[in-house]
């Protein structure tokens, strides 16, 4: 036996329509923040497609070469995480990526506990820059300088990868750098 509902009366039709239009409006708006929105995966290759992603990275200070000095030995074994907020590329233009999305760049923020040696070797404003080089993306955390040079290598499909600070000297420090969310 089938329910019935009763229709709503001439005097309740307004209101009812108030409410189905309030819930039409809020799926609409949810479809709209889920599709503007941070991508859900744990990986970089929503940049290739033009979305922006954030990814947190977890690395290790595993190395530290004998001309680094006291301030960066004293780092080995010490454990830090960023947070990185990427731009998408720009889609036109020389500094777009291609279809396979090599080449393609991009800035990125940062913020995290970087301990104080490997501070110095990032950019004070927080800014990035990103470039994406085969399956793996590149992100230099003091883009513009020419020394002191902290660079992560992460997979863009999520995982272990590497940083590295470099200076005149060479590379002084890396160690391993794990992306998630």
């Amino acid at each position: 036996m089938a329910i019935s509902h009763p229709s709503p009366s001439p005097r309740q039709r307004p209101a009812h329509r108030a409410v189905a239009a309030l819930v039409a409006g809020i799926a609409a708006f949810v479809s709209v923040a889920a599709s503007c929105g941070g991508r859900n995966d744990a990986t970089l290759t929503g940049l290739c497609e033009g979305h922006a992603a954030t990814q947190r990275v977890a690395a290790t200070v595993d190395t530290v070469l004998p001309y680094a000095g006291a301030g960066l030995a004293a780092l080995k074994g010490t454990r830090f995480t960023l947070g990185l907020a990427f731009s998408p590329p720009p889609p036109t233009g020389p500094a777009a990526g291609t279809a396979e999305c090599q080449g393609a760049i991009g800035e990125a923020r940062f913020s995290g506990d970087l301990p104080a040696p490997l501070r110095t070797a990032a950019a004070e404003n927080g800014i990035a820059g990103w470039r994406i080089e085969g399956d793996t993306i590149l992100v230099g955390l003091n883009p513009r300088a020419r020394d002191n040079n902290l660079v992560m290598s992460l997979p863009l499909k999520g995982g272990r990868g590497h940083w590295s600070l470099s200076t005149f000297a060479g590379e002084v420090a890396r160690g391993n750098a794990t992306a998630g969310r």
